[in-house]
């Protein structure tokens, strides 16, 4: 394994003032760390980081995908920020190495709340954004062929995807894996704000229900009703993040939403009216997180798209689905309400 890892912090957009210091671990000379501000901060916080990601070096995915250039992060959270996440209220760092631990480290981006620190972090994880950019290129373009020969969506739409991909570049890439995070963040920040924390499953349920956005999910994803509720909060909760990051987009590009949701795509590349609609219920969802600064966020992570893509696309293919045609009903809710009722009393009962 390579003993060194590293990560850079960003408080401030800038192309100089690194400092670089090493850091030992036990009898291991494997994370080094640059930090991206011109203030030094504590080595004891940096070691820290790393401490809170992974308890072991065996935790380090041996399989290293090459480490964002500063030249990447920097144009992405500039636009970010234009746009309107506030990435000035949380530590961004720019991680070397992926994992996979309590956290999951394997994705594009990482959001969580250091319980050390009690600070909202954003990390970047290692990528090939451009050969990234080139697939979901050609996957996205290939389901809308698909469609269009299906009678499925209109070829104006598919004109209008083609035109938004065309906008894909390395710091726009770069800028949607940190406005989805911003959006967990948010997300979580609702959550708190009512209370409900990021275990309570049942009442996360609820709130999606009640909001209607899962009745909204339910039309934009194959067969939503089939899946286990706890694969139904993580698809929701993805998809409410993916609404956010679009919206910045349509508001400051206009009407340009750049990158499809990973999770809704074939839905909305069908009926696009319910990707507004979506949107419109998110912005109601998280309507006072989005015009306060409150610092409060649990842990979510960016989900690879490839990997998305290909489930969805595989279940619309095997059911010969249709976006807009519901596949929740009251029993179905009730059956998820329950699972997750006893998903909750089993935790309770494993820790006494």
């Amino acid at each position: 394994m390579d003993n060194n890892l590293k990560a850079d912090f960003v408080s401030s957009i800038t192309d100089n003032e690194y400092d670089e210091l090493l850091v030992q671990f036990e009898d291991c000379d494997w994370s080094w760390m640059e930090m991206e501000r011109p203030r030094y901060r504590n080595v004891r916080e940096k070691l820290g980081l790393i401490l809170e990601l992974i308890q072991d070096s065996d935790q380090v995915i041996r399989d290293q995908m090459p480490p964002r250039t500063k030249y990447e992060m920097n144009g992405g959270i500039k636009i970010a920020i234009r746009r309107g996440a506030r990435l000035q209220e949380v530590d961004v760092y720019n991680l070397y190495f992926r994992f996979r631990s309590h956290l999951p480290g394997d994705g594009l981006a990482l959001m969580y709340k250091s319980p050390r620190t009690n600070k909202e972090i954003i990390i970047l994880l290692p990528d090939r954004t451009e050969i990234r950019i080139e697939k979901e290129r050609i996957l996205y373009k290939e389901e809308a062929r698909n469609l269009v020969f299906k009678g499925l969506m209109d070829p104006d739409t598919q004109n209008e995807l083609l035109e938004n991909l065309s906008l894909l570049n390395l710091h726009e890439r770069c800028a949607q894996s940190l406005q989805h995070e911003y959006g967990h963040v948010l997300n979580v920040r609702a959550f708190e704000a009512l209370n409900i924390s990021p275990g309570d499953e049942q009442n996360i349920y609820k709130w999606f229900l009640e909001s209607g956005y899962l009745h909204n999910v339910d039309k934009r994803y194959p067969d939503f009703g089939s899946l286990r509720a706890l694969d139904k909060l993580h698809v929701l909760k993805e998809s409410l993040v993916e609404d956010y990051r679009i919206s910045l987009n349509i508001n400051a590009e206009r009407g340009k939403f750049i990158l499809p949701n990973k999770y809704s795509f074939s839905g909305d590349f069908q009926k696009p009216l319910l990707l507004k609609e979506g949107v419109d219920l998110m912005k109601r969802m998280l309507n006072k997180q989005l015009q306060v600064t409150a610092r409060r966020p649990a842990s979510s992570s960016d989900y690879d798209t490839i990997k998305a893509y290909r489930s969805v696309v595989s279940r619309r293919e095997k059911l010969n689905w249709s976006a807009g045609n519901p596949s929740i009903t009251d029993e179905i809710i009730n059956r998820d309400l329950d699972e997750l009722k006893h998903l909750a009393s089993s935790q309770v009962a494993s820790t006494k």
